[in-house]
């Protein structure tokens, strides 16, 4: 019987930690751009006004510009409000998902997710030149520290694809 325990507390273990997995996102990024734009000519961007259907709290769009900053600096991209080569306009997108991953006794089944997309624009045009976008899981009782973590690795990856490795 001793080793009838053991087998059985073994199977229990990996059922209950198999249960307490916590909600993954993929990490994929989707992304697209425009084949006639030579965009090694792309030195300086701006950003668009937020539209006010975009619902982007103001500390989370903080998050997010100056990770677009941070990644577009190492990138050689500047700044620049004086005729920009592009423009980066910033969409944020919520829904509430459910999910099958026990997260303990206090948790719901519901998690919000979010999804980041950045468009780059041509400034003269008005037409997008190259798009990308990102998941990630919303954590309401996350500390700004990890936020802020968790807004630059989205970012990051979404700006890996930029610029496209033909142009």
């Amino acid at each position: 019987m001793n080793g009838y325990h053991k087998f059985l507390v073994l199977v229990l273990v990996a059922l209950f930690s198999g249960c307490a997995a916590t909600v993954e996102i993929p990490k994929t990024v989707n992304w697209d751009y425009n084949v006639n734009v030579n965009f090694s000519n792309l030195r300086t961007y701006d950003l668009r006004p937020i539209p006010t259907t975009v619902r982007i709290e103001d500390l989370m769009l903080e998050r997010i510009q100056t990770a677009i900053h941070t990644v577009l600096q190492a990138k050689n991209v500047r700044r620049s409000t004086q005729n920009p080569d592009f423009l980066v306009h910033i969409y944020g997108v919520r829904s509430r998902i459910f999910t099958t991953a026990w997260r303990g006794f206090d948790s719901d089944l519901i998690v919000e997710k979010g999804k980041l997309i950045l468009h780059f624009v041509d400034p003269d045009t008005n037409r997008v030149i190259w798009w990308g976008e990102a998941r990630a899981i919303l954590d309401p009782d996350r500390n700004p520290a990890v936020e802020n973590q968790m807004v630059n690795d989205v970012v990051h990856r979404i700006l890996t694809q930029f610029p496209p490795v033909s142009s």
